[in-house]
């Protein structure tokens, strides 16, 4: 089996050794509550560890009990008319172990949604994905995934109710995860519609990121993508569409927010001038 080389520990974005691997992810669990339960799909951020590990530690520990044998992960940074992009066989390399790809039921998607086709030595790095995937291992040491990068568009909803059909069809225990950060807020970003500043801040965060994140607990999927891409207010909300879709068909009604953050909140220094939201969500 090939192991698609994880690129992003390398450069710092978390551990790369698996026992500081193993020592952060249980540190950003000591103040968890542990009060979800029950839940089959989850929104986690994507940004460095230090910035997000912690809420996607909270995502990953509220789905824990599903058990899964197969783990849909759908992210990508992409536009509303692009395909989508999987590597359908092999596995994703990690610092706990690789994960491997669910084969069959990868090419299934990747035929039916004419996908874009990346192979364990032929991909573009993607932190989307890759990010995730210590998590993925932890939690489950012995499920497999199909990740999938989806577009900014109706066809990410239907890749969600796709795998949702598919897992209900195979009887196969699974979960959805989408990965999305929320507002990039500064000039490094382009996007500086409120200045600089507390204020500013609080406008990312309250009226920016929130509208977006309220789509999301209340299942709506198409107008979540709508807000984002009207209103900067995420980077890939495909990823987070694609696993309300799923969630709705599985039979959810309605979302729980863990928590939502900025990295300016998580390590803050002066007035703040640039900063990403974060949102941890379960269904």
């Amino acid at each position: 089996m090939k192991i698609r080389e994880p690129i992003f520990g390398q450069q710092g974005w978390y551990p790369s050794q698996e026992d500081s691997c193993r020592r952060a992810m249980a540190d950003y669990l000591k103040d968890s509550s542990g009060s979800f339960h029950g839940q089959q799909a989850g929104i986690v951020p994507h940004a460095g560890w230090v910035f997000s590990g912690r809420l996607a530690a909270h995502t990953f520990a509220a789905l824990k009990d599903a058990q899964p044998d197969l783990v849909f992960l759908f992210g990508g940074h992409m536009p509303a008319n692009a395909r989508p992009v999987c590597m359908p066989e092999g596995a994703f390399g990690s610092p706990l172990g690789p994960v491997e790809v669910d084969t069959e039921t990868a090419r299934e998607l990747c035929a039916k949604f004419n996908c874009q086709l990346e192979s364990p030595t032929d991909f573009n790095p993607d932190n989307t994905i890759e990010l995730q995937i210590p998590f993925l291992k932890a939690t489950w040491p012995e499920a497999k995934i199909v990740a999938v990068q989806v577009p900014a568009s109706q066809t990410a909803i239907e890749i969600g109710k796709w795998a949702a059909k598919t897992a209900s069809a195979t009887s196969k225990p699974a979960v959805a995860i989408g990965s999305t950060d929320l507002t990039h807020y500064g000039v490094n970003y382009g996007f500086t519609p409120q200045g600089v500043g507390q204020e500013a801040h609080a406008w990312s965060k309250q009226e920016n990121d929130r509208p977006f994140i309220d789509r999301l607990l209340a299942m709506d999927a198409q107008p979540a993508i709508e807000h984002a891409l009207a209103n900067h207010s995420a980077c890939c909300p495909g990823a987070a569409a694609a696993a309300v879709a799923f969630a709705a068909l599985r039979g959810s009604s309605s979302g729980q927010l863990i928590e939502h953050t900025t990295s300016y909140e998580v390590e803050s220094r002066g007035q703040p001038t640039m900063w990403v939201g974060y949102a941890a969500i379960v269904f």
